[in-house]
């Protein structure tokens, strides 16, 4: 074992007839290039060159996004089919592929060539298990960027059992996997099945289906949506009057007319145009007719603040699709006057501006889980200006037919979409009765629940199918998967051949090396004759 590796957890005595060996014993370790970029001619789709990301396929990577010609694979490292690729640099390291077509990979990869008496597969499931990926993040240099270069990776031990063994493995640990990836599939399809299965509740809440017994019990205690917009609207002005009057009054000005007045803009009149019908007693309404809309702080303003303070701050990556994610809270330096416009308020609702198009218009309420906290410019707040109103039901609104207003109104790209405050204001919202909105709200949870309690259930079964693999792996090179066969080639004797087979090839390569040295000295010599 090197001493100059971290493998203290190969702790286990190995089966009889195996042995501990460093990977470079069982084939050639290869590190790949990447061809000049400025030669055109080097690229094409002669050969697949591979990349960390093009190796998600596992156990069987036949495609990349890149390629190289005939003339791109002679100033790369030509790999035969079903060689092991290991990442070794980056956030990805110890992702690894087995190729299933000959081609080239860049420089963040180690390729694994096997010798002809080992199973490529063998290879690909020992640089899988959990040993041996342990071993990768525990050699790698502990730096932002993790990186185990190819003279720490060649010799990383692994556990060696005889040829025939090796077949067994692999075919019981197919089998197995198969299995278990046939019942991932499934809870895969759940999974769809169930968000697919949200977005039917919220577009069925949204059309008033939900709660079509529910208003038809009450329609004589109902008040129509449209009463309560012109009141929520007279109490917009009035509020915003209120502002300007004390605005004025702190700055000592007297008010002689009312033209002030006129300064106020009314919010926008939905366009309905190619909305669904509303059941009786709902409205349709901007967003900016019932809540003050904000864009939050830019990182730009950030850097020029002058005796500010840190305080937490929401990012895109927070505001997630029904949920907000604050397992990282990043904090910004800003002035008092700005934390005081930008302070989050329980109730808020939270939009993202955009990113990819899964990002875009996404969100849900803030509910007071920092006790002080404001937001990036790249994520907008909308302040309801009534209790009347649910929160919640705009939000669910907004992620379910708000989608596709979103995705219609929104600026777009090859790769992404964004939407501006002008636009989220404008954004409709179906209104329902207040008191049919607590009705919606209860139905909506009532089915999301059910909905909620399977997603943990299927994402516990997951964890536990990974779980599972990781455990057969492990028993699979600890000598536990299979039965050992006394009559197998002891791991030993196996080394040893693949040895004298390497020494073979090399003392091979030296004559032939030494054969053209002495035919390119043969025609000088006749010139000197």
């Amino acid at each position: 074992m090197n001493e100059n590796l971290n493998v203290a957890y190969y702790d286990t005595d190995l089966p009889k007839g195996w042995v501990w060996s460093e990977i470079r014993e069982i084939g050639e370790i290869v590190t790949g290039t990447t061809p000049s970029k400025s030669r055109e001619e080097y690229y094409g789709s002669d050969y697949p060159f591979f990349k960390p990301a093009d190796i998600n396929s596992g156990y069987y990577v036949r495609e990349s996004h890149d390629g190289l010609s005939i003339k791109g694979i002679e100033k790369a490292r030509l790999l035969p089919e079903r060689s092991t690729l290991v990442t070794c640099i980056g956030a990805t390291i110890g992702k690894t592929g087995l190729i299933r077509k000959a081609g080239a990979s860049n420089q963040q990869i180690n390729a694994v060539i096997p010798s002809e008496l080992i199973s490529p597969e063998f290879v690909y499931f020992v640089c899988i298990s959990p040993q041996f990926q342990k071993s990768i993040t525990d050699n790698a240099s502990a730096t932002t960027l993790p990186i185990l270069n190819k003279g720490k990776f060649e010799i990383l031990p692994i556990p060696l059992p005889p040829s025939a063994e090796q077949h067994r493995i692999v075919d019981k640990i197919e089998e197995l996997f198969t299995k278990l990836d046939a019942g991932i599939e499934y809870l895969k399809k759940a999974q769809v099945q169930l968000r697919q299965y949200r977005q039917s509740v919220l577009k069925a809440a949204v059309g008033g289906k939900l709660t079509e017994e529910w208003r038809e019990a009450h329609r004589d205690e109902l008040e129509p949506a449209s009463v309560l917009l012109e009141r929520i609207l007279k109490e917009r002005r009035e509020k915003w009057e209120a502002e300007q009057l004390e605005m004025l009054d702190v700055q000592g000005k007297v008010l002689k007319d009312g033209k002030w007045k006129g300064k106020y803009k009314e919010p926008s009149s939905p366009d309905t145009q190619g909305l669904h019908d509303l059941p009786m007693y709902w409205h349709w309404a901007t967003l900016d007719s019932i809540a003050i809309i904000k864009g939050g702080i830019t990182k730009n303003k950030a850097r020029k603040v002058e005796n500010g303070r840190m305080i937490p701050y929401l990012r895109v990556a927070n505001v997630q699709r029904g949920y907000l994610d604050l397992t990282e809270i990043k904090e910004i330096e800003a002035t008092e006057e700005v934390i005081s416009e930008l302070l989050l308020q329980k109730g808020d609702i939270l939009f993202t501006e955009g990113g990819d198009r899964d990002k875009l218009g996404r969100g849900w309420i803030w509910r007071g889980e920092i006790q002080e906290c404001i937001h990036q410019n790249h994520v907008f707040r909308a302040r309801l200006c009534s209790p009347d109103i649910s929160s919640k039901l705009v939000s669910w609104f907004s992620n379910s037919f708000g989608q596709e207003y979103f995705m219609r109104e929104g600026k777009q790209t090859t790769n992404l979409a964004s939407i501006n405050l002008t636009k989220l204001r404008s954004f409709p919202v179906p209104i329902p009765p207040a008191l049919e909105q607590e009705a919606v709200v209860n139905e909506i949870e009532r089915h999301l629940s059910v909905a909620e309690e399977a997603e943990s259930t299927i994402d516990s079964e997951l964890k536990r199918a990974e779980r599972l693999r990781q455990s057969i792996l492990k028993q699979a090179f600890s000598g536990q998967l299979v039965p050992q066969d006394p009559s197998d080639e002891p791991a030993s004797v196996l080394l040893e051949r693949i040895k004298a087979e390497k020494a073979a090839r090399e003392a091979e390569k030296k004559r032939a090396r030494e054969s053209k040295a002495k035919q390119s000295k043969e025609p000088k010599q006749m010139e000197l004759l």
